[in-house]
């Protein structure tokens, strides 16, 4: 049991069961592998090379993980050597043992400060969200930079939205719980305003350049990335915020509705068409930028309550003498 708990432990608690269920299936089919040819002959060469086709073959053949066909082999051979049904039996008993210990450890012993590199993480996701944004409208000369931020955002999601997870199955972050929630939900809608970013790159790509590269779209967009980047700085940062989000949002509506107007008595119906659906994406992420404030300023009233409710059920004892 503890060299298995040594085998198994990784650096998560997701990749800890991840190699123990592996193990744990190698076993198993090793242990079928064997007892099955262990009936019909000796131990001898050919014994063995049978086995093994069979065991790892079979495993190969069902497209098993690598780490449970390689305990496939290693079991096969050890069980056929003793050729005990309890040696098999014993082994997976040792390996549950291995596993149990291995998530314990995985629980108890984090990382110094992973609550706190998973934020800066989502936090640092949000800026590159809103400079790709930005990056899009400025006539093809920023798109290859744009499309770059844009893939390292996401990719920086979805690394923080697993680490995240891990969180949870930690006891030395139960005392930030509640940031923890607050983070995961703001990692969720950041996920969405991501999506919406994508289509934005997808259908600007496909307008002229004389559209991509006017003042009013520039502005139309800066305006909407300026929203992401106050969110982030607002819910997932400690720095101070300067700038009001609903009113950033309220202009950026405004330049919206206004150059959207502007354009119907300029452009032709094919071109109203394509600056639409832009337009579209754009309302769309100002709205999922406005429920991510919402929902991160209902989760801080939430928690502010409930501290309010325990410090007013547990009040602290006074020192001192108490007065008849």
């Amino acid at each position: 049991a503890p060299l298995a708990a040594i085998l198994i432990t990784q650096g998560t608690v997701k990749a800890s069961l991840e190699k123990g269920i592996y193990r744990l299936l190698g076993i198993f089919l090793g242990g079928i592998a064997s007892l099955v040819v262990g009936r019909f002959f000796d131990v001898s060469g050919f014994s063995i090379l049978l086995m093994l086709l069979l065991g790892v073959g079979v495993a190969t053949a069902c497209r098993i993980n690598i780490q449970a066909v390689t305990q496939i082999g290693v079991t096969s051979i050890l069980a056929l050597s003793f050729y005990q049904d309890s040696y098999v039996m014993w082994r997976i008993a040792e390996t549950f043992i291995g596993v149990a210990i291995a998530v314990i450890i995985n629980i108890i012993i984090v990382p110094p400060n992973a609550f706190i590199k998973a934020k800066r993480m989502t936090y640092e996701s949000t800026l590159l969200l809103a400079d790709a944004l930005s990056g899009l409208a400025t006539g093809g000369r920023g798109y290859k930079q744009a499309e770059d931020a844009l893939d390292l955002a996401g990719k920086c999601l979805k690394r923080g939205g697993q680490e995240q997870k891990e969180l949870h199955f930690t006891l030395t972050h139960y005392k930030c719980r509640n940031e923890l929630k607050k983070l995961m939900t703001s990692t969720a809608h950041l996920k969405v305003i991501h999506s919406y970013i994508k289509s934005i790159a997808e259908e600007i790509h496909l307008l002229p350049s004389h559209y991509v590269a006017a003042d009013w779209m520039i502005e139309v967009v800066e305006a909407t990335a300026d929203c992401i980047a106050i969110y982030g700085t607002k819910s997932l940062s400690d720095a101070e915020c300067q700038f009001s989000l609903p009113d950033r949002l309220r202009r950026a509506r405004e330049l919206q509705l206004t150059s959207f107007s502007e354009l119907q008595g300029r452009c032709s119906l094919t071109a109203i068409r394509d600056l639409g659906a832009v337009f579209s994406h754009l309302n769309r992420l100002l709205e999922e930028v406005e429920r991510a404030d919402y929902d991160a300023y209902s989760l801080a009233a939430v928690s502010t309550g409930a501290e309010i409710n325990r410090a007013l059920r547990f009040p602290r004892r006074k020192k001192g003498l108490s007065h008849k």
